[in-house]
């Protein structure tokens, strides 16, 4: 029986084109799909554009719609591939971990040169990706990033160069060392978050990064549902900050998240009380210790959006 992939375009460089002197994605899935050198097996492709975006342009409303489509195709195909920009592939792939965990073979993978550039890398990554898929097919679940040679899960993945072509690579270099805050094996799929996609695209959730000197407005916390703050070193905030956290803490939850990208929860270790005294203020620590400051934000939305769902509150509910 042949293997039935479905690929998805979301636009980005990977899909540019250039029209009336400006680059823009507008390259369809299906036209893409007749350049490439496809893996030699028995496999029954299908094509969906999805999107035609810049990838900073993407929403947290287009990711949800694109969880409902996935989920209402994942009885039909065996792998998905997703191609989409590189700005915000490793935002992408964590929120489609988050909404599947384990349960479906998806595979991402992009381009860092546009198909007008004579090093353009879409089509060798796109071949990549399609034989990491059928590879994976019937044996690894989860998603993954596939680029430049590597096959990077997506709660392990980074973008450590805005220009290089293996601009992407993994946080840890072996899995077990990374923290298992980050391991879903169910999905948030299954949570029926989805019922209600406008509460994607109506949810707030700002990162503040704290720096030598950085203040906080007192006036932050209104009309957002919740904020990262990115923290130098171990989690660390100038007292001066706390107060101000603190209050906003009563009302709303704030994530400590590290700038780091090594970000384990040593804290414990060497400064002994540290992380209680932190949490002691309200502030959610641990529960994110191991996720970029992006990763923690998409954490989060389903978080705040998973309570109201279960509380049977509205959307327009800003606590939690």
């Amino acid at each position: 029986m042949d293997l039935r992939f479905l690929v998805i375009s979301l636009g980005g460089t990977i899909a540019l084109a250039v029209k009336d002197g400006r680059a823009v994605a507008t390259e369809d899935a299906a036209r893409f799909l007749e350049r490439v050198s496809l893996p030699e097996a028995k496999i029954d492709w299908s094509t969906q554009q999805f999107l035609s975006k810049d990838s900073v342009d993407i929403t947290l409303g287009d990711l949800a719609r694109l969880c409902l489509f996935i989920h209402s195709k994942s009885e039909n195909f065996d792998g998905f591939i997703i191609t989409t920009g590189t700005d915000s592939l490793e935002e992408v792939a964590y929120f489609l971990h988050e909404a599947f965990g384990n349960r479906l073979n998806i595979i991402l993978t992009g381009a860092m040169r546009p198909p007008y550039s004579k090093d353009f890398d879409g089509t060798i990554n796109f071949d990549f990706a399609a034989t990491t898929c059928l590879s994976n097919s019937g044996k690894t679940k989860g998603v993954f990033l596939a680029m430049s040679g590597q096959v990077i899960a997506a709660i392990n993945v980074v973008k450590n160069s805005s220009s290089r072509l293996d601009s992407f690579k993994p946080i840890y270099d072996n899995s077990f060392d990374r923290p298992p805050v980050a391991d879903i094996t169910h999905g948030r799929a299954e949570e029926n978050l989805f019922s209600d996609v406008s509460a994607f695209d109506d949810i707030n959730i700002p990162i503040i990064t704290v720096s030598v000197g950085s203040k906080l407005n007192p006036g932050m916390f209104k009309d957002i549902d919740g904020c990262v703050l990115s923290c130098p070193g171990a989690f660390s905030l100038p007292e001066a900050m706390i107060p101000v956290l603190q209050n906003g803490a009563a009302h709303l939850p704030v994530v400590l998240a590290s700038r780091c990208a090594h970000n384990e929860p040593i804290a414990d270790d060497i400064y002994p009380g540290y992380l209680d005294r932190l949490e002691s203020f309200g502030f959610l620590v641990r529960d994110y210790a191991g996720l970029s400051p992006q990763q923690s934000r998409l954490k989060l939305v389903f978080e705040i959006l998973k309570s109201r769902s279960e509380n049977g509150l509205p959307s327009e509910y800003v606590s939690v």
